[in-house]
């Protein structure tokens, strides 16, 4: 992509919504451009924009995902910026779904997204809507690692009693409830 065309497009990155943001874009730029700058930290607006938009058409065309797959992993492993991992969790949670039906986990790949995932709910100023994914993941990795039942369902615990937010509550308690199989 050339310069000018790549900063016409970053700006109106800036201002699409989320219905602009299906695969149609994928003919201006690249998913290539939307990981890099999903994790241009100095640019946080940026940085969240291009999460967003990888999230929506990723979402809804997940054929694209094993293109991409193994670079959302190694970008979520060194992320920081709030706002783009909660999309970061949310393609994370589909990459260990059931809906996921083409792409094979490595059991590296699944110890980074281990890692990161207790190192987020483990910060103080996580974000609900991401620790509840972060929970969410964390789920999804059991059938991997069975010990992660008991971890989990001590620290979803433990968030509730600290901040019992609606969000936290609602989706703490529907894990919790998923995880009594596993007692």
């Amino acid at each position: 992509m050339r310069e000018k065309t790549e900063d016409k497009f970053i700006e109106a990155l800036m201002h699409f919504g989320a219905s602009d943001l299906n695969e149609e874009i994928l003919k201006e730029v690249s998913l290539d451009h939307l990981l890099r700058w999903s994790k241009d930290e100095e640019n946080p607006r940026l940085c969240f924009r291009s999460s967003w938009a990888m999230e929506h058409i990723l979402l809804k065309n997940p054929e694209h995902f094993n293109a991409i797959y193994k670079r959302l992993i190694t970008n979520y492993q060194n992320l920081n910026n709030w706002s783009s991992l909660r999309s970061y969790t949310k393609l994370l949670m589909w990459l260990l779904s059931k809906s996921n039906t083409s792409i094979t986990l490595s059991e590296k790949e699944k110890e980074i997204i281990l890692e990161k995932s207790f190192a987020i709910i483990d910060l103080n100023d996580c974000p609900v809507a991401v620790k509840v994914n972060a929970f969410d993941i964390l789920y999804r990795l059991i059938p991997t690692y069975e010990w992660v039942a008991k971890e989990l369902k001590l620290i979803i615990e433990l968030h509730l009693e600290k901040e019992n937010t609606p969000a936290l509550k609602s989706r703490g308690t529907y894990i919790l409830n998923r995880l009594a199989k596993w007692d």
